[in-house]
């Protein structure tokens, strides 16, 4: 029985310079996007996204990420085969790929992909071996609510060099750096395919791999990291948790509220939320599936939130989360009832 897919698009609290790229000379560059009208919004990628979720995963739940164990259950399935006077290391690839998902959350979860494989022995496997898992959970970039106004953060740490760094390393003068600065509220969307958690893929066989209790359990664990998100760079702790979510399970797979997040922010820092785009959004939703859309927020943040109380039916967010992890249970069967 297909169990569907679970959808959140998220407007995120306030945060400040969070995914830079390259460097041009000493300045450091926040990553943007050109909109039509020649402005520019910053924007968190996907990448730094999941690499957050991954080590909150780590810390919080003690997920198993990929390391170098790996090559230790790449052993145990990869041999020696004699074909002729030719020799080849051949892989069993379903029975390595299970084991990566049943030992790793992060395989399980966000897939992945390795080529130019190496036996126990250090020989390499044939290349027709690789062995790849389509990511079940997919998130888009973060983009911020206002637009990029070019300000600047002018670096130096005298104190660091009169003290350290000039013994150190020996310099005449310290290096002063500029970075661009940009705080906003971001919004982004996550899809997780609920059929797929657990399961190991392959053009052969489907099979399932580990529990359906352990199915939700990863999976609820999931959504307590993006209830608590936070990003640490460059020595501050920026937090990424909702103020706004919306979304739900569906039978159809599809981020439905994707894209349907249109806010501005006003002179005050408060959210004006265009809430008549959302429920246009909402009646995309096939109208038999409509009621499993829930609605979360946190008071203070918006100006009209009174009016997306009363059309969207919102309750606060941890209610929608705390909902959504009873949901998760009764779709795989684990129900505590």
């Amino acid at each position: 029985m297909m169990k569907g897919i679970l959808t959140l698009t998220i407007i995120t609290q306030r945060a400040t310079s969070l995914n830079y790229g390259e460097n041009i000379g000493n300045v450091s560059i926040l990553k943007k996007l050109s909109l039509g009208d020649n402005s520019q919004i910053t924007y968190v990628s996907d990448k730094a996204l999941k690499y957050e979720i991954r080590k909150m995963g780590k810390e919080r739940f003690g997920w198993n990420l990929l390391d170098e164990k790996v090559k230790e259950i790449l052993g145990k399935y990869s041999k020696k085969s004699e074909e002729g006077k030719k020799s080849k290391i051949i892989l069993d690839i379903n029975s390595f790929g299970k084991e990566l998902i049943e030992k790793y959350q992060e395989f399980d979860l966000f897939g992945g992909l390795m080529t130019n494989l190496k036996g126990a022995d250090g020989e390499k496997v044939d290349s027709s071996y690789t062995v790849k898992r389509s990511s079940p959970v997919k998130l888009t970039y973060a983009f911020s609510i206002s637009k990029f106004q070019g300000d600047m953060d002018f670096m130096n740490n005298i104190d660091a060099y009169n003290r350290y760094i000039r013994h150190v390393e020996e310099k005449e003068a310290q290096v002063i750096t500029q970075s661009e600065q940009h705080t906003a509220h971001y919004y982004y969307t996550i899809a997780i395919d609920l059929d797929r958690i657990g399961v190991w893929e392959s053009e052969n066989e489907t099979v399932d791999v580990i529990s359906p209790e352990e199915k939700a359990k990863r999976v609820k664990e999931l959504l307590d990291i993006i209830r608590t998100l936070s990003r640490q760079i460059r020595g501050r702790h920026e937090t990424l948790s909702p103020i706004f979510v919306i979304g739900g399970i569906y039978k159809i797979k599809n981020p439905f509220f994707l894209g349907c997040i249109f806010a501005k922010e006003t002179e005050d820092g408060k959210l004006v939320l265009d809430i008549d785009r959302i429920l246009d959004c909402n009646g995309l939703i096939p109208e038999e599936e409509r009621a499993n859309t829930l609605c979360g927020l946190i008071r203070g943040f918006f100006i009209n939130e009174q009016e997306i109380r009363e059309k969207l039916n919102c309750k606060s967010v941890g209610e929608v989360f705390e909902e959504l992890k009873k949901k998760v249970e009764e779709v795989y069967g684990v129900s505590k009832g």
